[in-house]
Parts: C-alpha cells; structure tokens; sequence
C-alpha cells in the first residue's frame, strides 16, 4: 500500500518544497497498525522525505493513545533520546513523554528540543489525542530559512552576533510546577548538591556558569555563543534570540560583550518567525514528524482541553 500525498491550507512553499509534507492513507479509516506496517516497509524513503521537507504529518490513521504512539515511533527504529530540560515532563510509557503541559493561555516560543543541552534529539515526534475546541496549534517552521531571511534583511545584524556571539540566562523555578521554566535545578539536574550541580551542568548543559540564589532558583549562563549552527551543510537558526519563558525575568540576552541586542534585529526575528511558520491544526489522531536539526516548533494559546504527547529520537 502506499501513502496518498494530502494537502493542508496552512502549509507553505520554501525553495519548491512543500511544509510540512502531508501523508495520507490510501483508504478511508486508516488504523495504527497499517501505519506502523507503512513505516516499517518505506523507512528509507520516509528518511528522503524527511531530508527534504523537514516535517512530515501523517493524516488519517487514527493513532488513539500513546500505547499506540509508541507502535508508531519504534516502527522507525531510531534510537530513544531521554529527555532533559526545564520543563516538567511524564514518561506516560515507554518512550512517550506529555508535551510542555504549560497553562494553555501561554504562547510557547519556537525553539529546537533541547537546545540548552549538548546532546539533543535529531527527530521529533508528536501525536494529537484531543485538539483543543481553539487554538492550540503547534507551530512549526523552518530555520534555515531564517537564517537566509535574516541575511537578507539584516545582515549587519546577523554578522556581528556570529562575530561576537551572544550571552543569555535562563532562570529556573524555585519549586517545580507546569510553568514553561517549570523544574527546579535540584529536578533538572538531579542532585540537591550544588558543587554536583554544577560539575553535570557544565558536563551535559554547556553552560559557562550557574548562579544559586537563595530563594531556591538557580541561573545557568550560557555564552559567547553563536546562535547559528551548521548540520549536513545546512546552516539554521538553532538558539532562539528572544525569551523562552513567559516570564520576561527569567531569561536574559546580550551580545557576547555584555552590549544589548538592538530592539531592530530582534523585532526582524521576530517578524520573520511569524512570516515562515506554519500553525499545524491539529486533528484527532494525528502524528506529526519533525527533523530537529532544521524545524523550529512552538505552541499557540488554546482553551482546554488539548492531549498532545511527544518522543524524541537520536
């Protein structure tokens, strides 16, 4: 059987390619099971197509539950990558995690899985068990086209952040809570030692420093660094410029010489994000693949409820 290529209102053209790249089944009432079989059987071409549009929803197969995610997501035999990060997470089983469970009245900014960590997944996957009655799409888009973008309208900008690079803070929460920045240090890092704490920050964060404060938060300092990395000869956005968190106090960004990014190439990234992004309208049932190496995703505002699980793969 082969997959029937779908289409999506949202979906855009970047350089010929569509994104995301929709796949459907040929018949009517698609089942997990023929989508596991479908993935088994074109791993190979399913990696091209990944490799070329970046993105991937699989439409119509009706996966149910993460008991069934997980079937879908080891059909591609790609190995787990455990999750670390500073939003609270639950392995729901085995190797499906809850997405960012923050309050849905909450924008969750683009930014790559895992990038405050020195390994991170190289694909991600989501699956759809309850869209929200509104809002609540997941956005993608794609940073090499921000890159490019950026380039063009700005490129005085972009060149003096690769030259001197940019510093940033991320401060966590001093009790652990479903905020964006939710996990405590002790939680993050798993140790209540802070001399441990700083050895594994420094070992699997690459982060320059971490500061303890007393009211139970900690800061990790991350910098000089060059927001723009290269994968495969590609070059993308892969560190966000502008804040990861609701809270404007809990992340903080200059350039790598202490000196403020200027207000006009941010509000161009920040233009630009939302011209290229694509807000996926969620479906019941859906699956969507991304190559974290190249797409951005975020989270629009929503009204309850809304199910959305995800696994990350090396």
């Amino acid at each position: 059987m082969e997959f029937i290529e779908g289409k999506l209102n949202e979906e855009k053209v970047f350089e010929g390619l569509v994104f995301p790249k929709t796949l459907n089944p040929s018949i009517c009432n698609g089942t997990t099971e023929l989508l596991v079989k479908m993935i088994e059987e074109k791993r190979e071409w399913l990696s091209e197509i990944l490799k070329l549009h970046n993105a991937i929803l699989f439409r119509g197969f009706n996966v149910s539950s993460p008991e069934e995610f997980r079937q879908v997501v080891e059909a591609f035999d790609w190995e787990e990558m455990p999750y670390m990060g500073p939003t609270n997470r639950v392995m729901v089983t085995n190797r499906i995690y809850n997405a960012n469970e923050a309050p849905l009245h909450q924008f969750i900014n683009f930014h790559h899985e895992m990038f405050l960590t020195k390994q991170y997944p190289s694909k991600i996957l989501f699956l759809c068990t309850q869209p929200s009655p509104e809002g609540g799409e997941t956005c993608i888009l794609p940073s090499h086209i921000v890159v490019s973008k950026m380039e063009k309208e700005i490129p005085e900008f972009v060149s003096e952040l690769e030259k001197k690079g940019f510093m940033f803070k991320i401060k966590t929460a001093n009790v652990n809570s479903n905020a964006i920045l939710g996990t405590t240090w002790k939680s993050y890092l798993n140790t209540e030692d802070e001399v441990e704490a700083k050895k594994r920050s420094m070992e699997k964060l690459g982060c320059n420093s971490v500061e303890f404060n007393e009211d139970g938060s900690a800061e990790f300092v991350y910098g000089p660094l060059n927001p723009i990395r290269e994968f495969e000869g590609k070059r993308v956005w892969f560190i966000p410029i502008v804040r990861h968190s609701a809270n404007k106090k809990d992340t903080r960004t200059s350039f790598g010489d202490g000196t403020p990014l200027p207000s006009k190439g941010l509000e161009t990234y920040k233009n630009i994000l939302d011209k290229v992004c694509v807000d996926i309208k969620w479906e019941k049932g859906d699956v969507m693949l991304l190559d974290n190496l190249s797409v951005q995703h975020g989270r629009r505002p929503a009204k309850p409820p809304r199910s959305v699980f995800v696994s990350l793969c090396k």
